[in-house]
């Protein structure tokens, strides 16, 4: 694990602080959400409405993290020890890929952490099964 400095701290306390903020987003999206596609998703979930605004309040979320873990702002392990996108990741994917037709970067950093946390989670497992031999 990498050395922890207090504005990794600093700056997971604050993402978590925005993710609790979005609690009834966070549920919807894991819960209700129910877009097979891109089209299907405009047509459930049109302009302005609630459910359109919880979803780009998660995938934002995730696109921000992504961003912050790529740069190298916040330690990707305390990240990881934390969030998980995947679950989310895995409910927005085929949307996604339908908004990539016209925006071919939209949501490009959430699509990246979830690649790292799988790494992570493979690496985590291998040094688990390690140390237990050890």
């Amino acid at each position: 694990m990498s050395r922890i400095q207090q504005r990794d701290v600093d700056v997971l306390v604050r993402l978590y602080e925005i993710y609790d903020g979005h609690r009834e987003a966070v549920l919807w999206f894991l819960h209700d959400f129910d877009a097979k596609n891109y089209s299907q998703y405009r047509k459930k979930y049109p302009g302005t409405s609630r459910e359109r605004g919880y979803f780009t309040a998660i995938c934002g979320f995730f696109e921000l993290s992504g961003v912050l873990v790529k740069r190298g702002l916040v330690d990707q392990d305390l990240f990881f020890d934390v969030f998980n996108p995947r679950p989310y990741w895995e409910r927005a994917r085929a949307t996604i890929q339908g908004m990539k037709k016209d925006r071919p970067h939209i949501y490009e950093n959430f699509e990246f952490l979830t690649k790292r946390r799988e790494a992570w989670s493979r690496r985590r497992e291998v040094e688990g099964r390690t140390r237990s031999r050890g």
